[in-house]
């Protein structure tokens, strides 16, 4: 049995420069500052240089990435993703269109062979046949692991404008304009903008703010879950991919109270094999079972494969123990879905300081997705511009509202295929007997508005400001274009949900289902509620768009 500690283990060149000189906090040293070196981040980064900005990227890590983290086997050189890894071109364009423009392949996640199911650890697992594809429906993974993505996004960056080993305590709005940060080693550095591409509930607890955020701001980020953040992956690195050859597919799912691993698939890169895994033990289980910890998994791992399966090299990676990932707040409560307050989406300090990462990203939230997502809002709100720099946008608001309702139109149709697709993907979790009191329906609904609605936002974005401008200024604070633009989703949500139940009553995927099969009451308000939840923060965020360009507007073009 061999074991690959993480301080063992080969990461991809993370690049970057030592934290900022003392001598450069009087001066204002760039335009933005973006405090996180994940996914965000970087791709943030990437854009305002590409636009033109002078940009610093400020991460307390050694390394960049976030919770993209890819380890090198050392026998076999396999890449082995122990943060995110698998994205879905149908639900998740955004990562797929990146990918194609940084030239990056990805690969298909292996499914064929038959799916494993073990409820009693004394007894052996039980085989269920599964169609190619059926348990991780269309997943993708970056080929060559998903760091590579970060470095791609890392390598398009001046290099000084990458800090490592930079850690942000405090923040403080300038009294002359800019925002003065304070660095955990007495650094401070003097920037136009802030962006903080962190977790939520990291920026509550690791930062403190001069002068102090409002208490509704305070509390919609210190309320946001923080996705994996006290979760556990594991990867067992072999030479050849033995499963395979027995009809396997290498996907399990471990059920009964002594699971180490609840679930198990195929994380091998050809013609090498390895198999990775969810921990099932909550953090304090974990670090009880420390030192006998890779022995668990081992000893699982051939209880469903055999004694081929003990033989593995073991990569652990515990995210509970990254202070840069996991909050406190995180440890304490239950693993929730991130769900962020509208006010996450919008400029702080008079355009002074925005929050990015995929927790507050209305399409996507958690994923990949969720992280490009918040780039490119705060890319958008950053880059607007008054007319005279933007001469392909409509100068007139009637013709930006009318060329919104023109895309809104076709958004409108394509949101039951986007509801059918996400049921999709979600319905594999139903093999690992989640949902069985029904939520499915619930949760695609609103993951299809959401994708919806933020595609809908990027089609407004191209249209400021100039519109918001002409329209005229916001009254108690509500823009006046405001109305308009939301009246083109007028009845969508209902067509929505009728012809979604329609599509459940006559799918067999379903009809072991009851709850999505044939909702009742209960279940019907549950979806009212998830959209309700969706439009809010869409029609909030849509409002707060259209006030920030009206005042960008205003200002003289930089």
């Amino acid at each position: 049995m061999n074991m690959v500690g993480t301080s063992d283990a080969r990461h991809l060149p993370s690049g970057g420069t030592p934290g900022p000189a003392a001598d450069e906090a009087e001066s204002l040293v760039c335009d933005v500052a973006i405090v996180g070196a994940g996914l965000a981040g970087l791709a943030l980064a990437r854009r305002l240089h590409l636009a033109g900005r002078q940009v610093r990227v400020l991460e307390a890590r050694e390394r960049i990435g976030g919770r993209l983290l890819t380890r090198f086997s050392a026998a076999t050189d396999q890449p082995l993703d122990l943060g995110a890894a698998w994205f879905w071109p149908a639900t998740e364009p955004g990562v797929a269109a990146l990918l194609a423009e940084l030239g990056l392949a990805s690969v298909p996640q292996h499914d064929p062979g038959d799916a494993l199911w073990l409820d009693d650890p004394d007894r052996a697992p039980e085989r269920h046949d599964a169609a190619p594809g059926q348990v991780h429906q269309g997943a993708r993974r970056i080929e060559g692991g998903s760091a590579r993505l970060a470095q791609a996004l890392a390598d398009a960056l001046p290099p000084q404008a990458l800090c490592l080993k930079a850690a942000v305590c405090e923040v403080h709005r300038a009294d002359g304009g800019g925002v003065l940060l304070h660095l955990a080693d007495g650094q401070r550095l003097h920037v136009a903008q802030l962006v903080l591409a962190l977790p939520p509930r990291l920026v509550a607890e690791r930062i403190r703010f001069v002068p102090a955020l409002p208490p509704p701001l305070a509390e919609a980020l210190a309320a946001v879950p923080t996705w994996m953040a006290a979760q556990a992956k594991a990867a067992s690195a072999f030479g050849r991919p033995f499963w395979r050859a027995a009809g396997h597919s290498g996907n399990a799912f471990v059920r009964h109270p002594q699971a180490v691993l609840g679930e198990v698939f195929d994380a091998g890169t050809a013609p090498h094999g390895a198999l990775g895994g969810f921990v099932a033990l909550d953090a304090q289980q974990r670090q009880h079972f420390r030192r006998g910890l890779p022995l668990l998994i081992h000893s699982q791992l051939g209880q469903l494969y055999g004694v081929d399966a003990q033989e593995g090299e073991l990569h652990l990676q515990d995210w509970a123990e990254e202070p840069w990932t996991c909050a406190q707040a995180d440890l304490a409560g239950p693993a929730e879905p991130p769900r962020a307050d509208a006010r996450l989406r919008q400029p702080w300090w008079g355009g002074r300081l925005f929050f990015a990462g995929t927790e507050t990203a209305l399409h996507g939230a958690g994923h990949m997705e969720g992280a490009l997502d918040s780039a490119e809002r705060v890319a958008s709100q950053l880059l607007l511009r008054p007319a005279d720099a933007r001469p392909s946008t409509p100068a007139d608001a009637a013709t930006a509202v009318a060329a919104f309702r023109q895309a809104v139109q076709g958004l409108r149709a394509q949101g039951p295929e986007r509801y059918q697709r996400h049921l999709v993907r979600m319905l594999s979790g139903t093999a690992a007997g989640a949902d069985a009191q029904g939520g499915l329906s619930a949760r695609a609904l609103r993951a299809a508005a959401e994708q919806c609605y933020a595609e809908a936002l990027g089609h407004l974005d191209a249209l400021l400001p100039a519109p918001a401008a002409e329209a005229g200024a916001p009254v108690q604070g509500r823009h006046p274009l405001t109305p308009a633009l939301l009246s083109a989703f007028a009845g969508w949500s209902q067509s929505l949900v009728d012809e979604a139940l329609a599509f459940n009553a006559r799918s067999c995927a379903l009809s072991k289902l009851p709850h999505e099969h044939q909702p009742d009451a209960e279940d019907r308000r549950a979806i009212a509620r998830a959209l309700a939840a969706a439009w809010q923060a869409f029609a909030l965020e849509l409002n707060a768009r259209l006030c920030v360009a009206a005042e960008a507007a205003r200002e003289p073009a930089a």
